[in-house]
């Protein structure tokens, strides 16, 4: 089929990226803490029923960063539900004047977006980002999808993570900027949370073979 008239393969000139987020050691003892104890609890049982180990949480962006929500993974019941997607969804589904401003928020994965997750982000107006896990764990973790996926339908390794639309950051790479005893002390704690995700991670591989009800696509 010809192309309509006047189309342009080029690609438009994009602004300025946007700088790349960064956090104070409170700031990321915060977020592992939201992550321990706000998220993990979810995705147990999350895992229980049949789900991935994702989450993510919505933080304000201002001093303490209180939570706004914190959910986790529910593809089972939509195979698009990972924890970012199923987290905002939730979110959404709360009165307008209990959904603060996108813009002013901190959006925190678990693990770095996949490609749906990183485009739902961008949708839903959110520009700062942090994650736990980098795709090289997911992949670790047994789940290379994120990876794959992005290749196979853009022959890149993966998106950018600063561009005019929101800009991502890892928190492991934030936490080995921070003075020895601080790095040390929240080295552990990533560690800590770090074992309990391996665990449900074997957990759900182990389990979902036997799950009659897992038909997903990519599981």
């Amino acid at each position: 089929m010809a192309m309509a008239s006047g189309y342009c393969a080029t690609v438009p000139h994009s602004p300025t990226p946007l700088a790349s987020p960064t956090a104070n050691a409170e700031e990321l003892r915060r977020m592992l803490d939201v992550i321990e104890h706000e998220v993990l609890p979810k995705t147990e049982l999350g895992v229980k029923a049949g789900n991935k180990v994702f989450g993510a949480a919505v933080l304000r962006d201002c001093e303490g960063l209180p939570t706004i929500i914190a959910d986790t993974n529910n593809e089972m019941e939509c195979p698009l539900f990972h924890g970012e997607v199923h987290t905002m969804k939730k979110l959404s589904e709360r009165p307008p004047e209990e959904r603060p401003d996108p813009a002013a928020c901190v959006f925190l994965s678990t693990h770095e977006p996949c490609c749906m997750c990183i485009s739902a982000i961008v949708w839903a107006g959110y520009k700062k980002v942090f994650y736990l896990f980098g795709y090289e764990t997911t992949k670790d973790q047994g789940i290379p999808h994120d990876l794959d996926i992005m290749y196979e339908l853009w022959r890149v390794p993966k998106y950018q993570q600063q561009n005019k639309f929101c800009a991502t950051a890892g928190i492991v790479d934030q936490i080995a900027q921070q003075p020895d005893a601080i790095k040390a002390e929240l080295t552990e704690q990533v560690k800590r949370i770090t074992d309990r995700y391996n665990d449900l991670a074997k957990k759900y591989h182990t389990e979902k073979t036997s799950n009659a009800n897992n038909k997903l696509a990519f599981g």
